[in-house]
Order: structure tokens, then sequence, then C-alpha cells
């Protein structure tokens, strides 16, 4: 008949929901009437298509590894009423949108390493009823868009990296409704580059708790952040509420929490600092404001900032429950292969940098979590730093910044293979410090970008060449680890040390290998597992190691023994290998 709508097209299975993204004309709805679709290869919405769930539960769709993701790339299309988790993304996000008129509603982003959302030179994208839950990097990035309309609620968001929940880079004619509970950077980050709008024209509308700051505005003086309301209800902040680094023109109404933390309300930096505005402190109770109410460097020109009358919250209530119902949580963990882990805190102290506080479990592998809030050093890293500060110190200093800033580094030369990782800026300061990438199309010792290739089974380094070797989570990838291994003690002076982690499997008696590298191609013998290289790439693990590395290393003439990382109720999470080229006997 005649204006009839006609049913939309099913989808069973993951193979079956690329066939129609693929196939689909024109303004096809999809639906999505299974429980679960694992998808396997990029999908992209070239068309103007819906992705509509169907299932009474909410489909799930996993994302079974890092090359895979869902895109928007037509004007017009919309996703509902669906969920997307991943396994083995790291920079990947779970949905990309690339297109102008899109629409978002009740869409779940959950349990992955990467972000949830990506958003770059789009117009009119309206997101309603988002949740994200447990994500490595942000829940949303856009870049440059227009007349975005969001509607959030997250928690646990930015694990893996400090990040914002929700970042706008160069944005413009914005609103935002968000609920943040635990993030490891702001709830909302503003930033405005020199090439970004003359206004935002932007309105906010936030309640945040553990998070590092509700809302941060960040922009250069020749051009300051002109333009934004915001209304925000903050509790449990580290480091302020809110940051003002070179704004103007704007309103600000913040309702503080009954028991404020110790840190100021408000911090203003830049060389513009803040100007023509107006900030509203409202405390929950009389008497119930943090001892500093505005700090920080930034100038405040032509402002008004007053503490007002003390008042309730000033924005409705809201569920402070679960993110998601227990039988979808069950579902997807089974979809995604994740176990549910306990989330605490323990109070210490970091030893890289010293930082002092609680560190956080916020991810189920406890020697990937519990990070220092300054340096982020996760509990392997702060493991394997003192391991450094015992055997190099002698027990003169505390932390690895208090060892090389005390000159013990100055007479050592160190090599720290690969180019990211928090022991970087200290290990730098030894006599000679030494890192590298490695490309199997280049031989050792190439160089690139100030640093060289080396090829940890055969690098370009004279025997005898360091005192200490440092590697984090890097031997499990390399092809043949025990000629590694061996070309580690060539390379290591008598007496020299190799302090080094992989993630031992203390339930596996004997290291095996997943990949038989006998010969010129790699032959899986093991189902293929990847883990996130320190770029956008993954890494094939080709060995497990197990109990009986000591063994095996002590007979290749590197005796090694094990530092134990121990987690809350002395629980085992991990450990620190330290591996010796023995000095000669005297004779």
């Amino acid at each position: 008949m005649p204006g009839t709508v006609p049913p939309p097209l099913t989808a069973g299975c993951g193979d079956s929901l690329a066939r129609l993204v693929a196939e689909a004309p024109e303004g096809a709805v999809i639906g999505l009437d299974a429980a679960h679709y694992r998808i396997t290869a990029p999908l992209v919405l070239a068309r103007r298509l819906t992705l509509r769930g169907l299932y009474p539960g909410t489909p799930i769709l996993h994302l079974a590894h890092g090359h895979c993701g869902l895109s928007v790339a037509a004007a017009g299309c919309r996703i509902e009423d669906v969920a997307l988790t991943a396994s083995g993304h790291r920079e990947a996000p779970l949905l990309a949108i690339g297109a102008d008129d899109c629409r978002l509603e009740q869409v779940a982003l959950l349990l992955a390493q990467g972000s949830g959302i990506t958003v770059e030179d789009c117009r009119g994208l309206v997101a309603e009823g988002l949740i994200a839950g447990e994500l490595g990097r942000e829940a949303v990035l856009a870049r440059r868009c227009q007349a975005l309309r969001l509607r959030l609620r997250g928690r646990d968001i930015a694990r893996r990296v400090a990040a914002p929940a929700i970042r706008l880079v160069d944005c413009t004619d914005f609103s935002v409704e968000a609920e943040i509970e635990q993030a490891q950077g702001s709830a909302v980050t503003v930033e405005q580059s020199e090439a970004g709008p003359l206004r935002l024209d932007a309105r906010l509308r936030i309640r945040a708790a553990q998070v590092q700051r509700a809302l941060s505005v960040i922009a250069r003086s020749p051009r300051p952040a002109t333009g934004l309301r915001a209304r925000i209800e903050a509790a449990a902040w580290e480091d302020c509420a809110v940051l003002l680094s070179n704004a103007r023109a704007v309103e600000i109404e913040l309702q503080l929490p009954a028991a404020p933390p110790s840190a100021p309300a408000v911090q203003l930096k830049g060389g513009f600092g803040l100007r023509d505005s107006t900030i509203r402190l409202r405390p929950a109770a009389a008497g119930a404001a943090p001892a500093e109410l505005v700090s920080g460097p930034g100038r405040s020109l032509g402002n008004e900032i007053r503490l007002c009358p003390a008042s309730p919250a000033a924005m409705p209530a809201t569920d402070s429950g679960p993110l998601l119902a227990a039988p979808f949580l069950q579902r997807l963990e089974a979809a995604n292969g994740a176990e549910r882990y306990e989330a605490y805190e323990l109070p210490g102290r970091c030893s890289l940098c010293g930082w002092e506080g609680r560190f956080r479990r916020t991810h189920r592998s406890e020697r990937e979590t519990l990070s220092c809030r300054s340096c982020r050093a996760t509990l392997r890293y702060r493991g394997q730093a003192e391991v450094l500060v015992q055997r190099l110190g002698g027990g003169r200093f505390a932390t690895l910044a208090a060892l090389a800033e005390g000159g013990a580094l100055a007479s050592l030369a160190i090599f720290e293979p690969g180019i990211s990782g928090p022991l970087r800026p200290w290990l730098r300061q030894a006599g000679r410090y030494e890192q590298s990438f490695y490309d199997p199309d280049l031989r050792s010792g190439t160089p690139r970008d100030g640093m060289t290739c080396q090829d940890l089974m055969a690098t370009s380094f004279a025997e005898n060449s360091f005192d200490l070797v440092v590697t984090s989570d890097i031997f499990e990838h390399v092809r043949r680890p025990f000629a590694a291994f061996a070309e580690i003690r060539r390379i290591l002076r008598p007496g020299g040390l190799h302090v080094w982690t992989v993630p031992l499997d203390w339930r596996l008696e004997a290291t095996r290998p997943r990949v038989d590298t006998s010969g010129p191609e790699d032959v899986m013998l093991l189902p293929p597992v990847y883990h996130g290289s320190g770029g956008a790439g993954l890494s094939l693990v080709y060995t497990d190691f197990g109990r009986d590395i000591g063994r095996l290393l002590a007979a290749q003439g590197l005796p090694t023994s094990f530092e134990r990382l121990l987690s809350r109720e002395e629980r085992l999470a991990g450990a620190t290998l330290i591996s010796v080229r023995p000095a000669p006997a005297a004779s």
C-alpha cells in the first residue's frame, strides 16, 4: 500500500549483517534480532542506512579484533538500541562517524581498550541515551564538529591512559549532558586551537564524581575559548572541579558537594587567563566549601566570581545504580570473553615519581592497573622501578626519580627497547641511554627519527655494551625469545642486569611456544593471541612463559630471580624478573 514502511531486513549473524551492510539499498532498515553478532571485518555504512536492535535484551556487536570496527561514512545514518564491545582494540574506536546528520539512540559502548566513539568534521550529530563503561580511552572524541547534541552516562572511562570521558576539539554550537563517574581525566574537556572557531556557543550540563576535573576548557592566548555556559555538579575531584585556561565570556554555575575535596574548586591558567566571565559557586550547606575557591597563575580580568548562598543539588537526582542490568552484563561478558573484577583502592607511594595517594584498580589484570595518578605507571612498571632502585641505589633512594636526580645513573649505559613507557624520563638520565624501534624490513642499527632499529635476536651493539637492559612486556612478542635472551647476555657487561617483565602464567609449569618459527613462515600451534603494541598496531604473542623460565635462562648463563608483585591481601599479581650476566670468577 502507498505510504507503508517496508519491514526491516533482518540479520541473524555477523556474516549476514556484513552482507546486508554491503548490499542493502539506500534508506534500508537492518534489524538485529539475535543476541550476539561477532564482527570479524570492518563494517562501513556507505549509504543512508539504519541499524536497529530488535532483540529484547539489546543485541551485542562484538568486534573480534583490533582490525575491525563500525564506521559511518554516509549522511543520515541511524544506529539504535545496540551495544558495541571489542577484543584487542587499542587506538581504534568502537564507532567512527564521518558524515552529517546522523543519529544514535540508546547505544552502549562497553569493555574496550580504545575509545568509544570518534566523530570528525561532522554537522548535526544527535546522540541520545549513550552509555559508556570500562573503556581504555575517551567515551567520545569529537573534532571540528558543528551542531553536536550529546547525552551520555559513563562510568570507568580512560582506564588505559589519562584522557577525558568526553573530549571536544575545535567544535562549535554543541550541547552536552553528561553524568560521569570514575574517569582518569576530566569528565568533559573542551579544547580550541588557534585554527578553531571564533565562538564555541556551547551549553553543558555535567554531573561528575571521582574524576580529575569535572570540566576543562583549554585554548591558546591568541584565540581564547569564547561563549560557553555550564551547569556542573561535582564531587571527589582530584585536581580541581573546573579548569579554565584562556577563556572569555564563560558562564558557570558550580554546585559543590557536602564534603568538598581539599583541592580548589576553580583553577585559572594561561597568559590570557579568564575574562568577562561569571562563575557562581553554590555549596551544598553552609560552610561546605573548599578552603581555596579559585587558584592558579592565570589572569582574571572583568570577571564576577562569587560564593552564592548554600543550596541543595541544582540538577535533578539521577540513578547511581549499575549502568546495565545484570542479565545483560552476563551476556556481554560471555560475548567479550571478559571476566568481572573487584574494584578497590590501595594507599601507597609511587616508586617512579614519588606521588603519594590511593592507587585504584581499573582493569581485570592487576599488573596492568593500580596506576599512579601522576606519572601513570601501572603496578608492573612500579615493580620494575622498585627493583632498579634497590639494585642500583643501595638503599639510598626511595624512588626512581630520586635515584636519577642523585646521579646514580650517570655512570651507567642503559638500553631500553621500545618507544614508550613511564620509566624513560628517568632512565634517559644515564650516561648512555639507547632506545630502539623494530621494523622487520630494516637491518639492526638503521637510524630513524633519532633512534635505531634493533632486532633483539641480533642487535647492532658491540659485546659488553650495557650495564642495564630494561624490557617491559616485549619478550612474549619476540619470534625466537631464547635467541634474544642470548643476545641480551652478549651485550650486557659482566655483572650487568636485565630487568624485565612478561605476562607470566603461574599455572603453566613449562614455557610453551604458541607459534612454530623453525621455518621462514610462522605456523600457528595455538590460536593466535595479540596484544596492543605501543602504537596503534597489534603484536602477535609467540610464547607463553611458565614457572620454568628461571631454570631455562640459568642454563643459558643468565641466572634469573623473581620479585613478586603483590596486590590487595598479598595476592600475587605478577613478577619482575632480574637476569644477571655473571662476572668472571676471580682467579
